[in-house]
């Protein structure tokens, strides 16, 4: 019986582990190892800073992913060798006959000085409760959200989180003695989206008298003050978006190519080694205008179902799946009621074709819709 070994249970892990399951169900050994037991989405960290839901809510135990051909390992990866598709994981070794590693990126706060002891950090989900008490004993004063390096997965989220906070000032009654600020490194608000989106996010931020700035290097964050390469911006409270690499394991084994991320054929995500694939935000591929394909979780889980796709074809003999397509969307969250829809077509020439729906309650549904059914597809009822 052929085994794959996947390492990382987020959504590109996962969506190849059950999608093998579907297709070869107890005939394939799908073996899924995660370092930690409880799965969530990255949208319940800001629903639990501004009071929408909880990330208890929303988590589920990987473990309920058992069964059907599927091995869940509660462990950290140790060691991964691309070449003879072994993996070490918390003293175990496992040898695959195709190894998918999907191990995310981590957020590195300690590449920014001063950034871990004073700003708030609400992409890593053990500090979210402390954001959220912080948040809650704001009086006066201003607020900023600073995206101090790049790059970060979800790349409207600090966006999203400056309208929610917004909102929650508002709900408390004391947004008018408050000052929001937020702000990014890059030349405009959103890349990936082009001008027109970016002006477009810039005017939703304005009509809530939230200040955007871009081009601002965060140098370091020191007590009640940000210091950029070019000024500085005094704040009662920060809440900043660290930059994000691979796991340690991923460089340690090679995998890295020069742009320190995992290099993978955009069309099929194949590493250069026979049978390892990779997928999700440990990857970077780089599209026609040169940018990096987005982070973003619909676009692990589709490059996880076309690698299961792969393998499946060629343990049955069948020809390949077509093509990864490159499209994905994501749901800009502007208040509780409200959101956005980004849709991507971001593998055309000569740049990708972006388009953005206008704000409705509708989107914002689907946006919930989007965690509840996967968490069914994946987890059970």
């Amino acid at each position: 019986m052929a085994r794959s070994v996947i390492l990382g249970a987020g959504f590109g892990g996962i969506a190849v582990a059950t999608e093998l399951r579907r297709r070869l169900g107890d005939d394939h050994e799908a073996v899924l190892i995660d370092a930690d037991e409880e799965f969530s989405m990255g949208l319940r960290k800001l629903w639990e800073l501004v009071g929408i839901g909880t990330i208890a809510q929303g988590s589920r135990s990987r473990r309920r992913l058992a069964g059907g051909g599927i091995e869940f390992v509660h462990a950290r990866v140790e060691e991964i060798d691309p070449v003879a598709r072994t993996v070490r994981a918390d003293g175990r070794a496992w040898q695959a006959d195709f190894l998918v590693v999907a191990l995310g990126a981590q957020p590195r706060p300690d590449l920014v000085p001063g950034l871990t002891e004073h700003a708030h950090d609400v992409w890593e989900r053990a500090r979210v409760p402390a954001a959220r008490v912080a948040l809650e004993a704001f009086e006066r004063g201003r607020v900023a959200v600073v995206i101090a390096g790049g790059p970060y997965p979800c790349p409207p989220a600090p966006y999203e989180c400056a309208m929610l906070v917004d909102q929650r000032l508002r709900e408390r009654g004391i947004r008018e003695r408050a000052e929001l600020v937020v702000s990014t490194f890059q030349p405009m608000l959103l890349p990936n989206v082009g001008r027109p989106g970016s002006e477009w996010l810039g005017e939703q931020l304005a009509a809530r008298d939230i200040d955007a700035r871009v081009g601002r290097k965060v140098e370091r964050v020191e007590s009640g003050r940000v210091v950029y390469s070019d000024g500085e911006l005094e704040a009662d409270l920060v809440i900043g978006v660290p930059p994000h690499r691979p796991p340690g394991v991923v460089t340690d084994a090679g995998l890295a190519g020069e742009s320190g991320w995992i290099s993978v054929d955009p069309a099929t995500l194949a590493t250069r080694w026979p049978k390892v694939f990779a997928v999700g935000d440990v990857t970077q591929i780089k599209l026609a205008n040169d940018l990096p394909l987005p982070k973003a979780g619909i676009i692990a889980e589709r490059e996880g179902t076309r690698v299961a796709e792969a393998i499946a074809a060629e343990i049955g003999g069948a020809d390949a799946p077509a093509p990864f397509d490159g499209h994905g969307h994501c749901f800009l969250e502007l208040s509780p009621s409200s959101a956005a829809l980004i849709e991507g077509e971001f593998f055309t020439k000569p740049e990708p074709a972006v388009h953005l729906r206008e704000p409705s309650r509708q989107h914002a549904e689907h946006k919930r819709r989007f965690e509840t059914d996967r968490l069914a597809l994946w987890f059970g009822g």
